[in-house]
């Protein structure tokens, strides 16, 4: 999956777990900034998973704590058609 289609995907997962916007989200915030809690990482690294079909650690979105920085990792991740 391209990059660009992760971040979109994953500026709208945020959203919806904040219940704002899309457009109200930076890719170079963290998510922290926006409230996400340790609840919600866990859930956003479960819906990745089943999105993605990969195997994530539960630290995901602390170890890269931007939609910038975890689009860039999980491409790295998913095989380039």
């Amino acid at each position: 999956m391209p990059v660009d289609d992760l971040h979109k995907w994953l500026t709208h997962l945020v959203a919806s777990y904040l219940e704002k916007d899309p457009d109200e989200i930076s890719g170079s915030v963290s998510l922290a900034t926006y409230g996400l809690d340790s609840v919600y990482a866990f859930v956003m690294c479960g819906d990745i998973e089943d999105h993605l079909d990969v195997r994530l650690e539960p630290t995901v979105a602390w170890d890269y704590e931007t939609i910038d920085a975890l689009a860039d990792h999980l491409s790295s991740l998913v095989e380039q058609p």
